[in-house]
C-alpha cells in the first residue's frame, strides 16, 4: 500500500474512497500518525490536535471512528496479515512502520540518509532507486494544511528533499550523465526555484551537455524572475559561472567549469 503525503495527501490502491472516508481531520490524524511512527500518542493530545472544537465526549466518538476507519484501510491492503498495524494501548494509539506501507515521507528520509552516506560508491541501480524516490515529492508536505506540527514537518522535509536533490545533480554530472542531472535540477527547482546553487548545478550541466544557449536562456528568464519577485540580484558566484559559459569557447574554460561540479560549492551537509 503506497500513502502519499507530499503534495496531496492520499493512499494508491483501489481504496481510494476509505481514504476519503476518514474526513478532513481523520486524514489530518492519519498523516499525523504515518508523519511519527511508532511512537504513543495519548487520545487527548491526537483530539485537542484534530477535534478541538468539539467536548470531551464528542471529540473521543469522532477519534475512534477515525481510528476505525484507518485500521480498516490498512486491513483493506492484501499485503496486511494481521489487523493491529493500528493499535490502542491503555489512552495510546501506536502506528506500527510495516514493510508492505510504502510512505512517501518515509522513503525520502532514508534515502537521503543512503545519500549522505555513500554517494560516491552508488551503483547505476542505486541511483535509479534514489531518482525514483526523489519524483516522489509533488508539493509541500500535506499541502493546504496550516497546524504549527505541519509546517515544522513541511519545512524539515523540503530542506532534506532539495539538498538531497543537490548531491544526487551534482553526482550524476559527475558521472557525465547530463540528461538525468537536468531532469532532476528541473524537478527541484519546481518547488524552490530560487535556490541558487542549485541553479548554478543546472547551468553548468546545460553547459557540459552542450546545451549553451539553453543555459544562456534560463539564467536570463531566472534572473528576470528573482530580480521581480524578491528584488535582489545573483550571487557572485552565480555570475561567475554564467560569464564563463557566455565564454565557453575553449577546452580550458570547459575543464574549468566543469571542475565546479567537484569543488567545494556542493559540498554535503547533515539532513539531520
Amino acid at each position: 500500500m503506497t500513502i502519499s503525503l507530499l503534495g496531496s495527501s492520499r493512499v494508491a490502491s483501489n481504496h481510494e474512497h476509505i481514504w476519503a472516508e476518514l474526513g478532513p481531520a481523520g486524514r489530518r490524524m492519519a498523516g499525523f500518525l504515518f508523519t511519527f511512527p511508532d511512537r504513543p500518542h495519548r487520545r487527548e493530545r491526537l483530539i485537542d490536535l484534530f477535534w478541538p472544537d468539539m467536548d470531551a465526549e464528542r471529540g473521543r466518538r469522532a477519534m475512534n471512528s477515525a481510528v476505525w476507519r484507518l485500521r480498516k484501510l490498512l486491513a483493506s491492503s492484501p499485503e496486511c496479515t494481521r489487523d493491529n498495524h493500528l493499535r490502542t494501548v491503555g489512552p495510546e494509539t501506536i502506528l506500527e512502520k510495516s514493510a508492505w506501507l510504502d510512505v512517501d515521507t518515509w522513503a525520502l528520509l532514508q534515502t537521503a540518509q543512503t545519500t549522505l552516506s555513500s554517494v560516491a560508491e552508488l551503483e547505476p541501480c542505486g541511483i535509479k532507486d534514489i531518482l525514483s524516490v526523489l519524483y516522489r515529492y509533488e508539493g509541500p508536505f500535506l499541502d493546504g494544511e496550516e497546524a504549527d506540527w505541519v509546517l515544522e514537518e513541511r519545512e524539515r522535509l523540503h530542506s532534506v528533499f532539495v539538498q538531497t536533490a543537490l548531491i544526487v545533480v551534482r553526482h550524476l554530472g559527475q558521472q557525465g550523465r547530463h540528461h538525468e542531472a537536468i531532469q532532476l535540477a528541473r524537478h527541484a527547482l519546481r518547488f524552490d526555484p530560487y535556490r541558487e546553487e542549485l541553479v548554478r548545478y543546472l547551468l553548468i550541466v546545460l553547459a557540459l551537455d552542450e546545451r549553451r544557449n539553453d543555459a544562456i536562456r534560463y539564467y536570463d528568464h531566472w534572473i528576470g524572475l528573482i530580480r521581480k519577485e524578491l528584488g535582489i540580484s545573483p550571487l557572485p558566484a552565480t555570475r561567475a559561472t554564467i560569464e564563463e559559459i557566455r565564454n565557453l569557447h575553449d577546452v580550458e574554460t570547459l575543464q574549468h567549469l566543469r571542475a565546479r561540479l567537484f569543488g567545494t560549492d556542493g559540498r554535503q551537509r547533515s539532513l539531520s
